[in-house]
C-alpha cells in the first residue's frame, strides 16, 4: 500500500472554480478497478448468515457498478451496518466508519468493528476530526472501495430522521465520488437503541439515486436526506413466508386439517412410530389459531387407536410396534397390573401408548375403563405439549414461517435424537 504522502494532495477547501479539476485530480486516487476479494465475500456471507434467522435482508433498487461511492443511510440500530454489509455487492467492498468513543474504547467492541465490520474510527467532533477521517479513508477509496457513513452521527431513538452532518458530502467532494443514499427499513424494530437482544424483523435496503459531488456540501446532504425520507414513506413488504409453509398451511385448512390430526393420533396409537405430539410441532403450527381445536382431534384419534389396538390384540391380532423394546413391553405390563389406571404412567415414561393398548387387550381389561383413563392421560399430555408449542409460536412464529424447511429439518433431528436416546435407555434396562 503506497504511503499517504504518495497520493495526490487533498485540498482542504477547494473553491467552486476549482471543483471540476479537483474532482478529476482527486478521482485519480482510485488507482485500481473494482474487484471481488475473498475478504469481501466472507464478510458478506458471514453477516448474511447472522441476520437471516431474524428475517434477512431484501434489496430494493440496484447498487450500480459505477463506483466507488460514499454510501449514506439513516441510522436507527446497530443492525444497520450488518444489514448494509449483507446487502452490498461484494464488488463494492464497503468499509464503514464508527464512533471512536463507543466502538473503539473496549477491546470486544474494537474487535467487532475492526475484524467483522472493517470499520475505521471517527471522532464525533473536535478540531481535525474530518481531516483524520479523510486521510484514513484515502487509501481505501484509492482501491475502489466504497465508504458507508451514517450522517446523523448517532442512532435515532424514535425513528425520526435527524439532521445530516456534512462530513459524507465533504468526503464525496474531496474524493470526487458520488453520494449514494440508502434507506434502511426494519433495523430499528430488529434492534432498537437501548435493547440488547435482537427481534425478528425482515430488513429492507432501499437504494436511491447517486448524487454527483459538488462544492455545495449542504445541498448534497439535503438531497441525500430528502431521498431517504421519500424512500422511507413507502409501505413495508409483507413478511416473507416459505413455500413449504404455504403448501402445508393450505393442506391443513378446515376439516381436512382436523382429519389429518385425527388420523395421526389414530395411527400412532396403532403402529405409527412418531408420537402424536409431533403433529402439533410440524403441522399444527401452520394454523396457530386452531392448535387447541386440533389437539382435541389428535386426542380423539389417539383414544380411537387405543380401542382398535386393544380389541385387535384381545382377538389375537397384535399390530406391529416399530422402534420399541421388550423392556418397554414389560414395563407397560407391570404398570397395567394395577388395572386401567396404569395408563397414566405412559405420560412421562417414553413408552408408546400402543404398547399400553396392546397390553390392556392382552389382559382383557374392561374397555370403557381403559378408554376413560387413556383419554384423560392423552388429553393431559397433549394439552401440555400444545401449551408449549403455542407459547413458542408467539415469538418464533414469523421465523418458522419464513424458514419452515430448516425448521422441519431441525425439529426432525431433535426428535430423532430424543427417540434414539429413549430406545437406548430402555434397551439398557432390558440388559
Amino acid at each position: 500500500m503506497p504511503p499517504l504522502s504518495a497520493l495526490p494532495s487533498l485540498p482542504p477547501l477547494p473553491g467552486s472554480a476549482d471543483i471540476a479539476s479537483a474532482g478529476r485530480r482527486l478521482r485519480s486516487i482510485v488507482r485500481t478497478p473494482q474487484k471481488v476479494t475473498w475478504r469481501a465475500v466472507l464478510r458478506q456471507r458471514f453477516w448474511s448468515a447472522v441476520i437471516a434467522p431474524f428475517g434477512g435482508v431484501h434489496v430494493e433498487g440496484e447498487f450500480e457498478a459505477d463506483g466507488p461511492y460514499v454510501v449514506v443511510a439513516n441510522h436507527g440500530s446497530h443492525a444497520d451496518t450488518i444489514a448494509m454489509m449483507s446487502a452490498s455487492p461484494t464488488l463494492m467492498r464497503v468499509v464503514t466508519v464508527a464512533a471512536q468513543d463507543y466502538w473503539f474504547t473496549r477491546r470486544s467492541r474494537r474487535a467487532v468493528a475492526r475484524g467483522l465490520l472493517g470499520a475505521y474510527p471517527v471522532r464525533r467532533d473536535g478540531e481535525g476530526a474530518y481531516e483524520e477521517l479523510r486521510g484514513a479513508l484515502a487509501h481505501r477509496v484509492a482501491e475502489s472501495m466504497s465508504v458507508l457513513i451514517f450522517p446523523e452521527g448517532t442512532r435515532s431513538r424514535d425513528g425520526r430522521i435527524g439532521r445530516f452532518h456534512s462530513g459524507a458530502a465533504r468526503l464525496a467532494r474531496d474524493f470526487g465520488i458520488p453520494v449514494l443514499p440508502v434507506a434502511l427499513v426494519g433495523t430499528r424494530e430488529m434492534m432498537p437503541k437501548k435493547r440488547g437482544l435482537p427481534s425478528y424483523s425482515p430488513v429492507e435496503v432501499r437504494v436511491g439515486r447517486p448524487i454527483a459531488p459538488c462544492d455545495d456540501v449542504e445541498s448534497v446532504s439535503e438531497q441525500a436526506r430528502a431521498q431517504i425520507m421519500d424512500m422511507l414513506k413507502r409501505p413495508r413488504r409483507p413478511y416473507p413466508v416459505s413455500d413449504i409453509h404455504t403448501v402445508l398451511r393450505t393442506a391443513m385448512e378446515g376439516h381436512r386439517g382436523d382429519a389429518v390430526m385425527f388420523a395421526w393420533g389414530l395411527a400412532e396409537a396403532i403402529s405409527f412410530p412418531i408420537m402424536a405430539e409431533m403433529s402439533q410441532v410440524w403441522l399444527g403450527l401452520t394454523h396457530p389459531e386452531r392448535m387447541w381445536r386440533r389437539s382435541a382431534f389428535v386426542v380423539a384419534g389417539s383414544v380411537t387407536g387405543v380401542a382398535v389396538t386393544h380389541l385387535l390384540t384381545r382377538a389375537g391380532h397384535r399390530p406391529p410396534a416399530p422402534w420399541t423394546t421388550p423392556s418397554m413391553e414389560a414395563a407397560a405390563s407391570r404398570y397395567l397390573s394395577r388395572g386401567p389406571v396404569g395408563y397414566w404412567k405412559q405420560a412421562l415414561t417414553g413408552i408408546p401408548v400402543k404398547l399400553f393398548a396392546a397390553e390392556s387387550g392382552r389382559r382383557d381389561l374392561p374397555l370403557p375403563s381403559v378408554l376413560a383413563h387413556a383419554a384423560g392421560e392423552r388429553a393431559a399430555r397433549m394439552a401440555g405439549s400444545t401449551a408449549v408449542v403455542s407459547a413458542l409460536a408467539k415469538p418464533l412464529g414469523p421465523i418458522t414461517r419464513q424458514h419452515y424447511g430448516p425448521y422441519l429439518i431441525t425439529t426432525g433431528i431433535v426428535f430423532a435424537t430424543a427417540l434414539r436416546a429413549v430406545v437406548k435407555h430402555w434397551k439398557r434396562r432390558q440388559g
